[in-house]
């Protein structure tokens, strides 16, 4: 009967040590990190997104969405280029970060184009880059600018947002 009983609490004692354990990692830590052998990478930690090597700094209440996050697939309308992004959310406004590069640095995204109805030449958080107040016909908010030879867009609820996502 002594033995039963010391195993139940053994047993008892392995589960709460686990819970504790997977609580105080996501409690405390607040990170994660995803790679692929297409070059894609993504890493956030302390608020900081690292996508494709690009820095963002997404604001205080917006939690991660992994089910909307894409790593190195194909980019549409770029030609051997692929795309990563990642979703960010907050009382149902989301905020949108995509990077679109080349594998292995085969080739790079060079220019920026106005022609897409309602894009302008803008500056924002001290990048210049092309804006649209509408880009998806939604009233959601798009920036593109280029680094380092990749296409970067961010979709936020507005353009304050997009500027607090480019400081780093």
């Amino acid at each position: 009967m002594n033995k039963k009983i010391l195993m139940i609490g053994v047993a008892l004692l392995a589960i709460c040590i686990s819970v504790g354990a997977v609580s105080a990692w996501e409690w405390n830590f607040s990170s994660s990190s995803s790679s692929s052998s297409d070059g894609g990478d993504i890493s956030f930690e302390n608020g900081v997104l690292k996508l494709q090597g690009v820095e963002f700094k997404i604001p205080e209440g917006y939690k991660q969405n992994e089910s909307g996050q894409k790593l190195a697939e194909d980019a549409p309308n770029i030609q051997g280029a692929k795309a990563s992004l990642t979703e960010f959310v907050k009382d149902g406004k989301s905020i949108i970060t995509k990077v679109f590069f080349f594998p292995d640095n085969s080739g790079k995204i060079t220019n920026l184009t106005t022609s897409e109805p309602g894009y302008e030449n803008k500056t924002i958080g001290g990048i210049d880059g092309i804006f649209n107040p509408n880009a998806y016909g939604d009233n959601t908010p798009t920036f593109r600018y280029i680094t380092d030879g990749k296409l970067v867009e961010i979709n936020a609820p507005d353009e304050a947002t997009i500027e607090s996502v480019l400081k780093k």
